[in-house]
Parts: structure tokens; C-alpha cells; sequence
């Protein structure tokens, strides 16, 4: 039903520090009233939409679909009796607004997902497969070249109750589970096939951001970017490595606000016929964070920070000891 991710919404104390630091990861920024949206160079879409608001917190996220989607997702969440809201912020939006049972805004409209600018794909040697001929893969101007995001692929999101959640995403939005780790992690996809995971849920007391996600053209362009943030002084979190759920290659970067970004490249793809796919059911997260990685993921790697309505600070969660103990 759902077929795509369109945009996250997100509420943070200060826009133009949002602004500095997505300019820096790579994005471009615009002015949208009193909000401040960000996109991928060169891409019709809007992929981020920074809201004021403190503590900063995920305000909602945006999905698109096809017309005969939305009228499944329509008569899906009045089988369910999820009901239909005005929108909750100050934003020219069509389309449909509910709660998921995280108490998370969901946003659908109808639409087709924007292609990402053409680049040209770099060429990789691999044995028996020599594309690259007579030509550097790196030179000196390549030192000085910082990650272009493609698209937002995929963001994960902390739920207190995990089995409730995939329910309700698989049941009346029609992802499909991809891979698990009990009821402490699960990956989800749209059931018209395509990248891997487009939601992740990780298990936490509340609900929050844990990272969002952007794909970069290959492994040299994940590095460069994470050097760069670092050298402006933002904080590694997790990487460079590869993931087991997803196969892809990441690096994570902490943010202003102690949410993550990711830079990724070469995840895997499921079809929408997809039969031939075994969902794993691992023992722990630990299992499908990496297969390798360039030193552990820091100890708050899976902290979850948002703060919920009436606490001081966000707790530790199930997921973040289950990293630990892996």
C-alpha cells in the first residue's frame, strides 16, 4: 500500500544549527514559512522538514503511494479504527494524518517518488571484472570531495512495543518484515519491493529518532563524508562497516541533538515477488549490526535521547544492553 518514504518532520530547537549541520552533511536548504526543508542536490523531493520546536523531537513521518494505495490505507485504518486527524502542524500538506500505535504522526499522500540526480556510477575491479582500465579510481582533488546524498532511504524509530508496531505497519500499511531480532529490533519494507528497510523499530520505554538514513554513490563517498563532519567537529557514533541486516556499508554521525545520521551504499534489494527471501530471526541485535566494523559502536549508540513528556532525560532501552551483551 504505502510504496515509498517521502519526508521526516523533526522539531529542533534552533533551525539554523539544524541548517549548518545538514549543509554540511551534504544536503541544501530552503525556507518554507517558518520551517526550513532540506533535499538531496538536484532532487524534487523534500526529505527533511525542520520544525521549531524543544527538546527536539520526530514529529512525524511522510509516506507516499498510488491512488489505489491510499484507498486501501484509507479503508485499512477504518477497519482498524485508527482515526483520521487535521494536520498537527502548520504545513500546505494533502493527503491523510493519523497516529501509529507509538503515538507517532504518520503523513500519506499520493504521488511518485522523485529520481535522484543522475551521476555517473563510479566504476569498481573486482576479479574477472575489470571496468576501470587505464584509469585512477582517486586522485588529489578527490581529498577535498565531500558526500552528495542521494535520497533518504530508510530512518529507524524506538517503539515501546514492538510486536504492536509491526503489526500495525504490516497489517494496515502493508510493509513486510525483512529481518528481526526478537521483540528488540525489526526491519520493514514496502510490500512492493525495493531497498531492504525503509522503517526500522528498535524497542525502547518511548518512542523517539534513533537515525535517518541517506545513500551515497559508493564506500569512498561514506568515508569522505563522515571525515568531514568529524573534521568540523561532530562525533562519530558506529563505523565505517557493514551491516548483516541490509548488507549495506554505513557510517553513523551523531547530530546536534544526539539523534544519528547515516550514510549507506550498496544495500541489498527485495523484489516484490519475493518468495526466495528468508527472513532472519536473530538471537539479538548484535547479530545484524555488522559483519564487520571499524571498532564497536560507541555505548550510546542505541540510547535512546528523545525525552517523553515529563522526564528528565531519555532512559537506556532494551536494545542499547542487548548491543552490549551481544
Amino acid at each position: 500500500m504505502i510504496r515509498f518514504l517521502h519526508h521526516v518532520g523533526l522539531s529542533v530547537p534552533d533551525l539554523e544549527v539544524g541548517r549548518a549541520f545538514y549543509e554540511a552533511f551534504g544536503l541544501e536548504a530552503r525556507v518554507s514559512g517558518e520551517h526550513l526543508v532540506l533535499r538531496c542536490k538536484g532532487r524534487g523531493q523534500d526529505q527533511i522538514r525542520l520544525m521549531p520546536g524543544s527538546p527536539k523531537h520526530l514529529s512525524y513521518v511522510a509516506y507516499g503511494t498510488d491512488a489505489a494505495g491510499m484507498k486501501q490505507v484509507r479503508k485499512n485504518l477504518k477497519s482498524h479504527n485508527v482515526t483520521l486527524e487535521d494536520a498537527p502542524f502548520n504545513i500546505d500538506s494533502k493527503g491523510i494524518w493519523f497516529r501509529d500505535p507509538s503515538n507517532d504522526w504518520v503523513h500519506i499522500c499520493e504521488g511518485v517518488e522523485a529520481p535522484a540526480a543522475p551521476r555517473p556510477t563510479p566504476e569498481v575491479n573486482t576479479h574477472g571484472r575489470y571496468r576501470r582500465i587505464g584509469q585512477r579510481a582517486c586522485d588529489l582533488t578527490s581529498s577535498s570531495r565531500i558526500a552528495t546524498p542521494l535520497r533518504l532511504g530508510h530512518l529507524i524509530k524506538f517503539s515501546p512495543d514492538m510486536d504492536k508496531s509491526i503489526a500495525f505497519y504490516t497489517q494496515v500499511l502493508g510493509m513486510k518484515v525483512s529481518d528481526r531480532a526478537g521483540d528488540i529490533l525489526g526491519f520493514l519494507r514496502f510490500g512492493c519491493g525495493g531497498d531492504h528497510h525503509a522503517l526500522g523499530l528498535a524497542k525502547s520505554s518511548h518512542s523517539g529518532l534513533h537515525h535517518l538514513s541517506f545513500e551515497v554513490m559508493d564506500i569512498d563517498e561514506i568515508e569522505m563524508g563522515a571525515q568531514s563532519l568529524m573534521a568540523k567537529g561532530y562525533i562519530s557514533a558506529f563505523g565505517l562497516g557493514r551491516h548483516v541486516g541490509g548488507s549495506n556499508y554505513f557510517h553513523y554521525i551523531r547530530d546536534p541533538w544526539n539523534s544519528l545520521v547515516e550514510y549507506f551504499w550498496d544495500i541489498d534489494v527485495i523484489p516484490e515477488d519475493d518468495s526466495d527471501w528468508v527472513v532472519l530471526n536473530a538471537a539479538g541485535p548484535h547479530e545484524l549490526a555488522a559483519v564487520w566494523a571499524v571498532g564497536p559502536p560507541k555505548e550510546d549508540f542505541a540510547h535512546n535521547y528523545e525525552v517523553p513528556d515529563g522526564a528528565e532525560q531519555g532512559p537506556s532501552m532494551a536494545l542499547n544492553e542487548a548491543l552490549a551483551h551481544g
